[in-house]
């Protein structure tokens, strides 16, 4: 049965003292945190994240509160200082195929390829120097505030400019986006607007004009014909005046032979004078070519092909790889000391070979407009050449042809100038129609729709585009900021090594757990002796814990005779003088003849708790101012009696590490079946070494969330230096008492 009153206290009020008499392995408390644990948790590779949630479940309410408050911090700074973004768009339709009214398209559907490369072309035109240098030009986009900023810097306005312009093609249609991002929203539509102005202006529309000046020299040309034309045939009507009739069967005999070779002669003089048409219409557009050839950019294709080809392009583009990859290699393992030193040298090397690559680039650019520029000359010079043997070839036909007509004429042949007459007319007619021709599709496609067309322009944005970025940023950094210092402060209490549960002292300080006790409340403990029922819960699942490590006690004092046993702990606070009465009470209910000892002679509490007098105790023996007799006091308890500590002084202590004890234990051994030892922590203080060594088994009291394993291991160590032969753990505050936690409806059976 369980007495009305059963002593309890609370150990937490336990001071740290030092040692007065170091012995053995002593350890100086600023030591206590740099102590080895047990050799399990060391060897181990694998972390113990257990550790951390322990640690967090102890700090949560902590954690939580700075949490917020960090979470509220940082989730206020990233909002207000990622800020508002607007992006004003502008969408372009570039066709599949090119809109023709005569002739065949020069895409079709079955030809994507094509189109992609003519997209790209078009995205690296517009994004071209020539481009955003005519839209720098406009007075708006000098007055922007980015641009103004950008040229206080002394920084490139185009390059700025080219920067923020992005070009993209949504999904598979004919759509070509042009958007720039700003934080203000009418200076984002006004860059983009202007972009795509110049864009239209600079490229697209300078196909039109080509066409435009091809129709202009078209009707030169056929001017020029026409009058020709009217005067072969004004001549035509006066020959025909001449000869009286038009019929050339009259003069056929006679002139046959000379005819035919006039006919011949003068098709062939019709040939060349059209050839020589041709070429001088082939030459002038040849002429317009190579005055645009400036102002038309390198196609990037053609460009990158030449790159690949090119020797030196490749070996630079190799070295800067390899540099590269020197570089991410020289930062992941280079020391700290010597990093800065490879990669400031990396990035100066990276620089050089980077300015190289750009530098042959230009030059391979510059390159193929020197290749354009001269296939256009080549061809011109062709056209030249040909065009003046043509023409010296036209003036000799002529010459001859006079020479043929003058013979015909000798012989009164006028119908062979008809004739020949007849034909340069008609044949002058077809060149003049093939002109008017190519001259009126020209003005049709002309009023056809261009390829490129302007589908929307820039609308001044209402919404910000990074709304929904702006937010997520927000919820991550609060988030981030709301689990940080919790685990910061897991991370902090881990380090310290405290014990979890009852797992962590015997496997990983492999000491044997002989039982665990609940961790009572300080409320409920004022209270443990209430009639409530809650207290008699309590109480008795207190009693079972204790009554179970009795249990332990008594059948290894059978098999071992192992019956003087000291509780303590490594230090203050974890509950050992609790403990320690709590098991002297348990033994004597199995009506075994116990006596509590209070060696705790620095902080006593057992005259208190049993209302003893102090002196005579312990202090008082040790100095020979009393016998054993006068010291042992008998409770309330059946079959319990009490040795308080005295009155503590440095004589007494003196006697102690003398071995002044063991006279006191000889005779305790005789009277009593149990000796439950109460002693001082054991790292603090010598007082506990010294009982050691008097004793059969040592309890250390082990507090979970409180005792830290590195102080309880160096514990052990001193005891087994002090050549204490057993050494047993109790673990207060564990989760191993689940039989206790259904014991509520015998509460009934505890006495008042």
């Amino acid at each position: 049965m369980v007495p009305d009153r059963t002593p309890l206290l609370n150990d937490l009020r336990e001071s740290h003292a030092t040692a007065l008499v170091p012995s053995g392995p002593e350890l100086a408390n600023g030591d206590w945190a740099t102590l080895p644990t047990s050799p399990e948790s060391t060897a181990s590779g694998a972390p113990d994240f257990t550790v951390y949630l322990h640690a967090l479940r102890r700090r949560w309410l902590v954690s939580l509160a700075l949490g917020l408050v960090f979470a509220a911090a940082v989730a206020a700074g990233v909002y207000f200082g990622v800020g508002e973004k607007f992006t004003a768009t502008a969408y372009l339709q570039l066709a599949l195929s090119e809109s023709r009214m005569f002739g065949p398209n020069d895409v079709t559907m079955t030809d994507p390829m094509r189109f992609d490369i003519f997209k790209n072309t078009q995205e690296g035109k517009l994004r071209s120097r020539k481009v955003m240098t005519d839209a720098m030009r406009k007075p708006e986009v000098a007055k922007t505030s980015g641009i103004r900023e950008e040229q206080q810097r002394g920084g490139d306005a185009v390059d700025w400019l080219l920067r923020q312009t992005a070009v993209g093609f949504p999904g598979k249609a004919e759509l070509m986006q042009v958007s720039i991002t700003r934080d203000n929203a009418k200076e984002a539509q006004t860059l983009v607007n202007a972009v795509v102005e110049s864009y239209l202006k600079e490229v697209v529309y300078v196909e039109r004009d080509r066409k435009r000046q091809r129709v202009d020299e078209l009707e030169k040309v056929c001017t020029n014909k026409d009058q020709e034309l009217r005067a072969k045939r004004e001549r035509f009507r006066n020959l025909a005046k001449d000869t009286g009739t038009l019929d050339a069967e009259l003069l056929t005999t006679k002139t046959k032979l000379n005819l035919e070779r006039l006919s011949v002669k003068t098709n062939e003089q019709a040939k060349m004078e059209s050839e020589l048409a041709r070429l001088r219409g082939e030459l002038a557009g040849q002429m317009a070519l190579l005055k645009n050839a400036d102002a038309t950019d390198v196609n990037a294709v053609e460009l990158q092909m030449l790159i690949n080809s090119d020797q030196m392009a490749a070996e630079l583009m190799r070295e800067i790889g390899y540099l590269r990859m020197d570089d991410d290699y020289n930062k992941g393992t280079a020391r700290q000391g010597v990093k800065s030193s490879y990669v400031g040298r990396s990035a100066d090397r990276l620089k050089l070979l980077e300015d190289r690559y750009n530098a042959r680039v230009e030059e391979l650019r510059t390159k193929i407009r020197a290749k354009q520029r001269a296939a256009i000359n080549e061809r011109v010079v062709q056209l030249q050449t040909q065009l003046a043997s043509i023409e010296v070839a036209v003036r000799e036909g002529a010459q001859r042809v006079a020479e043929m007509r003058a013979e015909a004429e000798k012989v009164g042949i006028t119908t062979v100038d008809i004739e020949m007459l007849r034909t340069e007319i008609r044949h002058d007619e077809l060149l003049v129609a093939d002109m008017t021709t190519e001259k009126e599709k020209l003005k049709v496609e002309l009023q056809s729709p261009d390829r490129i067309t302007l589908v929307e322009a820039a609308d001044v944005p209402v919404l910000p585009s990074n709304y929904t970025t702006r937010l997520a940023m927000t919820l991550v950094a609060a988030l981030f900021g709301l689990c940080c210092p919790a685990v910061g402060l897991a991370f902090w209490d881990a380090q310290a090594g405290r014990i979890n549960t009852a797992d962590d002292v015997s496997k990983k300080l492999r000491l044997a757990v002989i039982g665990s006790v609940p961790r009572i409340p300080s409320r409920v403990i004022r209270r443990l002796a209430s009639p409530s029922k809650r207290s008699q819960v309590w109480h008795l699942r207190l009693t079972e814990s204790v009554d179970g490590i009795a249990a332990r006690l008594l059948l290894k004092a059978d098999a071992k005779q192992c019956r003087v046993i000291m509780l303590s702990s490594a230090g203050g606070g974890e509950g050992k003088t609790t403990l320690a009465t709590q098991l002297a009470l348990s033994l004597a209910r199995t009506g075994r003849r116990t006596v509590l000892v209070d060696f705790d002679l620095r902080r006593p509490s057992f005259d208190e708790v049993f209302g003893t007098p102090l002196s005579p105790g312990v202090s008082e023996f040790l100095r020979g101012q009393t016998t054993v007799a006068e010291l042992v006091h008998p409770t309330a308890t059946d079959n319990l009696a009490v040795v308080t500590a005295g009155s503590w002084d440095r004589q007494a202590l003196a006697a102690l590490s003398n071995g002044g004890a063991a006279a006191l234990f000889e005779r305790l051994r005789e009277d009593f079946a149990f000796v439950v030892v109460d002693t001082s922590p054991i790292l603090p203080v010598a007082d506990a070494r010294f009982v050691s060594q008097l004793v059969d088994s040592v309890v250390l009291s082990v507090f979970r969330d409180v005792s830290e394993a590195p102080k309880i291991q160096a514990a052990c160590e001193i005891l087994e230096a002090f050549g204490v032969p057993s050494i047993e753990a109790v673990v207060t505050g564990s989760h191993d008492y689940t039989y206790g936690k259904h014991l509520g409806h015998e509460s009934s059976s505890v006495p008042a």
